[in-house]
């Protein structure tokens, strides 16, 4: 008996430290500290967004030559393609300055923007021009810094004909291979150096030019020939110190630019060079890559090329949702600071005031009330505190929310917190899903629901879902065609559940009230509308919450028109009319199953499903027929993506469009099986017979390995997406048999697994902002991209703990919006009303001051 005593006040102090509370109070410190970190770190920067690209980065790829720039994303551009490298140097002069390294960048750089370029072959020490569509790319051969360097620059200053738009220009190997004494070659090089500075001010300050100064990069040293062997490393890092302190000390205004990032990945790239001197291609295509994300990124704005471009403009629509988030952030602040000076000196009991004669109290007008106004007025009272309350919960519950969404801008639309592009291998996707596996094995514990597919399996099954979602989109594991039909069939499952979970309830409950819709509706829609007005998105961008909601209205509607069935109908009366509705008022009974008819509500089921499947499969029949009857206002608005085109919005429809009538048929079925006494869930026991159980299991796990053979062999996706949207049914159906059928396996869950599954939404939407990055094409970096393992345990820890946050926040707010289910329904219309009417006028806001451009980038 001691030990389970000193056992429970063990868990108990464990628990009151080690709690979902602490950890939020913890990850808010976290995030505060790491704001003003960054946020210094940034200033200090000069506000340049483009010093991560030009100062460092790491090699992830050695092999493919993959880059990652010190805290933010590289967008890889395609040549010759619409709106891409070639719309963003259109009538643009560029000057590449220097010796034979900087014509292999110049014509590296034309590769890039166009492979099939013809570019001189061979040593060629003389200037080369070459014209490419309607941009200019100039080598000239200045491999010294000199009198004939000075002089190309100043004549750049004083004609306009030639002057380019941007200049990159280096020079030192030349100069370090001659014979002489190194103190006078260095003297001489900073002297030209200063003299070759001015020009190049000249042109920034007089003619806006950008000048973009190369340092010089490493050299392989065992493969120099004779000719270069005073080309040392240690020469080349003094010349770069003496560039590096001469911009430092004359260039105050940082008008010449410095390359740095080019001197690192020649350090991890300079032992493939076949000469020691020149640069492998790998090292070029990087260095090509990184010179077109810094010229163009901030003219087309590249969702996943964050690297040298500005924060977006702040539209209209965010400056009213801020000024209204700040008003509730002041509110809460100004009715927290009421109720506590009322706590700390509450004021005399009485109501009427007290009777004063003679300048002196004589006695209280309260006790000269009768007993039954003394109780009215108390209650009146409490109802005033009991107002007040509420008033604070939602004024509270609002400045919560508008935090967490000024959150989320910072992270993903500021450059103050670091970006990373995703870089998928195996190891990136399947360690971390060994991880979380063993984690959620260890967090097995037994249940005391007996049900088939009971609520802490489905929290479970969402719970697990929703982590290898994470963790796909983390390792950017989409490219990998297999593990992406897999994730397919998640989503799938997650639709299922959709139908299966509110099909249940309006057959078991019969409630078709509107507050059961707008409740719904409203809770899985709250953080996704919010986003969309705080991080400039559309609607259809959050694709998953309008594929929930879109189902669920269509299940609601085939469920609900008439002749409605559930099993709370009473029995039809002797004269043949159609059963009633579910009264409120005397005992409901449940139709027996013998009596099945053509107006018994399983028969009534039955035709309403076979007519949904219809109705689905009729809408499904055409792209352009669909398109055409989502193309119209205001449903248009909701799905159009980008701008003035659905056709997202039928690709992610089409691919699961039967997952939600799955879900339903489903649970027709399980109803109907009970009803019959097929199977019995009211024990822990095995649902079926052995014999059954023994042939179902089989089959079912035959169905798992033969969908993950065929998946594993997908290298198409078009093809395989168009067999899914068939195929899927089976898994699913195999999964919850394997998953049912045992006892053993039905009488457990993952304690781990169901606490996700419980802020499952929340995890999935946040994570575009908060977790990922640039919309979810890269990763969020709250400290040095050096540590990723640490970075990647941190934003987990505080991104989990707003996703919490955020459900219990959604929870209050749902109940203020919509109020009681008590509450006649004109009173939850007004509601809705006043809420759609703010959504709309501060749309209309938005469009007035920022018109929408249709066609999309």
């Amino acid at each position: 008996m001691y030990k389970n005593i000193s056992s429970i006040m063990g868990s108990a102090m464990v628990s009151r430290f080690v709690n979902i509370g602490i950890a939020k109070r913890i990850s808010c410190v976290l995030v505060v500290v790491l704001l003003v970190a960054n946020a210094l770190n940034y200033i200090d920067s000069g506000l340049n967004p483009c010093r991560g690209l030009l100062k460092n980065g790491i090699l992830l790829d050695k092999e493919q030559g993959v880059w990652q720039p010190h805290g933010c994303m590289m967008h890889k551009y395609k040549t010759k393609y619409p709106m891409d490298s070639y719309s963003c140097l259109q009538n643009k002069k560029l000057a590449f300055v220097g010796d034979s390294r900087m014509r292999e960048l110049m014509f590296s750089f034309v590769h890039a923007i166009n492979p099939d370029a013809k570019t001189p072959e061979g040593k060629i020490h003389s200037n080369v021009p070459i014209k490419e569509d309607k941009i200019s790319l100039s080598f000239y051969w200045v491999p010294e810094l000199n009198e004939t360097a000075t002089n190309l620059l100043g004549n750049w200053g004083e004609s306009s004909d030639d002057r380019p738009d941007i200049i990159f220009q280096s020079a030192g190997a030349h100069t370090l291979k001659k014979n002489g004494s190194l103190e006078d070659i260095y003297e001489q090089y900073t002297k030209n150096f200063t003299s070759i500075l001015k020009e190049m001010q000249y042109l920034v300050k007089e003619h806006r030019t950008k000048i973009f100064w190369i340092m010089q990069e490493p050299v392989e040293e065992s493969k120099l020939i004779p000719l270069r062997r005073l080309i040392t490393n240690q020469r080349i890092n003094q010349y770069n110190e003496a560039v590096k302190g001469l911009l430092t000390e004359k260039d105050s205004e940082n008008r010449i630019q410095v390359i740095e990032s080019f001197k690192w990945i020649s350090y991890e790239l300079i032992e493939l060079s076949e000469d020691g001197l020149h640069l492998p291609p790998q090292a070029l295509k990087i260095e090509s890559s990184i010179l077109l994300n810094l010229l163009c990124n901030n003219n087309l704005h590249p969702i996943d090329g964050t690297c040298c471009q500005s924060s977006p403009n702040v539209t209209a629509i965010q400056i009213v949702v801020f000024l209204l988030g700040l008003s509730c952030i002041v509110g809460a602040i100004t009715m927290t600071y009421l109720k506590w000076r009322i706590l700390k000196h509450p004021p005399p009991d009485i109501e009427l005031g007290d009777v004063a004669q003679n300048g002196s109290v004589v006695e209280s007008a309260e006790k000269l009330l009768p007993n039954d106004t003394k109780e009215i007025a108390a209650t009146k009272k409490t109802k005033e505190n009991t107002k007040f309350d509420d008033t604070l919960e939602l004024i509270i519950a609002l400045s919560k929310f508008t935090i967490i969404m000024m959150y989320f801008y910072i992270c993903d639309r500021t450059n103050i917190f670091m970006k990373g592009n995703k870089h998928f291998t195996n190891a990136r996707f399947f360690l971390p899903l060994l991880y979380i596996s063993l984690l959620g094995l260890f967090g097995i514990i037994s249940t005391s629901q007996t049900a088939l597919l009971n609520r802490d399996q489905t929290d479970e099954w969402k719970g697990w879902m929703q982590l290898i979602i994470l963790i796909y989109h983390m390792s950017g594991a989409s490219v990998n065609v297999p593990i992406y039909m897999h994730i397919r069939i998640l989503v799938a499952m997650y639709l299922f559940m959709t139908g299966y979970g509110h099909f249940s309830y309006f057959w078991h409950k019969g409630d078709y009230s509107l507050y059961r819709v707008l409740n719904v509706v409203f809770r899985i829609n709250l953080l996704t509308v919010s986003l969309c007005l705080v991080m400039d998105r559309s609607y259809q961008f959050y694709y998953f919450v309008p594929l929930c909601t879109f189902w669920f209205v269509i299940l609601y509607i085939s469920m609900t028109i008439w002749p409605r069935a559930n099993i709370k109908m009473q029995t039809a009366t002797t004269n043949g009319t159609i059963p009633a509705e579910p009264s409120s008022n005397g005992p409901e009974k449940d139709y027996p199953l013998r009596n099945f008819n053509l107006r018994s509500p399983y028969s009534i089921m039955f035709f309403k499903l076979v007519m949904l499947f219809l109705v689905i499969s009729v809408l499904f029949v055409s792209q352009s027929y669909f398109e055409a009857i989502f193309s119209w206002w205001p449903a248009i608005r909701l799905f159009e993506l980008p701008t003035g085109s659905v056709r997202e919005w039928w690709f992610r429809c089409q691919l699961d469009r039967y997952a939600m009538l799955h879900g339903a048929v489903l649970c027709f079925i399980y109803i109907i099986m009970k009803k019959l006494s097929v199977l019995d869930d009211s024990k822990q026991g095995c649902l079926l017979s052995t014999k059954a159980s023994f042939i179902t299991m089989t089959l079912s796990i035959g169905i798992v390995v033969t969908y993950t053979v065929w998946a594993a062999q997908c290298t198409d996706k078009f093809t395989c997406n168009r067999i899914h949207s068939y195929a899927s049914i089976l898994p699913i159906t195999a999964f919850i048999i394997i998953r049912n059928v045992p006892g053993y396996l039905r009488s457990g869950y993952s304690a781990f697994f169901a606490w996700f599954g419980k802020i499952s939404l929340e995890l999935f939407i946040g994570q575009y902002h908060i977790w990922l990055a640039a919309d979810t094409k890269g990763m969020l970096v709250l400290i040095s991209p050096e540590w990723p393992t640490l970075n990647l345990v941190i934003t987990s820890f505080i991104f989990v703990c707003i996703a919490h946050e955020i459900n219990l926040i959604t929870g209050i707010l749902t109940k203020h919006a919509l109020g009681s289910p008590k509450d006649e329904v004109m009173k939850v219309l007004i509601r809705l009303a006043v809420f759609v009417s703010s959504v709309c006028a501060i749309s209309f806001i938005n469009n007035t001051f920022n018109p929408p451009t249709f066609g999309g980038t």
